[in-house]
């Protein structure tokens, strides 16, 4: 087990205003209420372990630090603040009965160095390093997918699917026809999913010591 997989806690239940929803049959037949939304600042402590669980170890490339908790408190604090690549701003997440329980993270590739630049500043300042860089991952011709996470206990519910789609619809409301994503090559489950929702794999990066395919979708 991951150690970001203790942050995964209890749920608690929280109202909010949605952003559509659906009707989703659970595994005991009983239809329950799901909501996909766009985050608010309110969403950071159920939102911030489900973005851990989802980048592993990048989060670490993106704190500065390899200390845990320290990371944590990083990422809430840039995820209740506008104007960086972590923010609730950029965020999507599914509600299951008034709990988050899957979150994505998207924005436009030519935002990126914009996004990325308060991070990189943060993470140099916590590292020490005044040369410390952390890589752009997208292109500037496309819509991103930095991060998708669902809960454990949520999963196989189609609620990643859900945000990717929700994410693809947001990207052609700014005109973007490709939608990229990186993932891990020690995951082919996850690829299996992108696979199956039409993404292509364009080449490879290298993020963190680790090995990306990077995936396309024409939208």
């Amino acid at each position: 087990m991951s150690q970001f997989s203790d942050l995964l806690g209890g749920l608690g239940t929280r109202d909010s205003n949605r952003y559509f929803s659906e009707g989703q049959q659970s595994s005991t037949n009983v239809v329950l209420f799901v909501m996909i939304r766009r985050a608010v600042p309110g969403d950071v402590k159920q939102g911030i372990p489900l973005i851990l669980q989802a980048i592993a170890d990048i989060a670490f490339v993106l704190s500065g630090t390899r200390d845990l908790p320290e990371t944590e408190s990083i990422l809430a604090d840039f995820f209740t603040k506008p104007g960086n690549r972590l923010s609730y701003e950029n965020c999507f997440v599914v509600e299951d009965e008034g709990n988050v329980v899957g979150i994505a993270i998207l924005y436009d590739g030519a935002d990126a160095y914009n996004l990325n630049l308060p991070v990189e500043q943060a993470a140099a300042k916590k590292s020490g390093n005044a040369n410390y860089q952390i890589p752009i991952e997208p292109e500037e011709s496309e819509f991103y997918l930095d991060a998708v996470g669902v809960h454990p206990h949520f999963l196989r519910r189609g609620y990643g699917s859900a945000l990717i789609e929700a994410g693809c619809d947001y990207a052609r409301e700014f005109g973007h026809s490709r939608f990229a994503l990186l993932v891990d090559l020690d995951n082919p489950s996850a690829k299996r999913l992108y696979d199956r929702l039409g993404f292509q794999v364009d080449g490879t990066k290298w993020i963190a010591g680790k090995e990306y395919y990077r995936m396309v979708r024409e939208l």
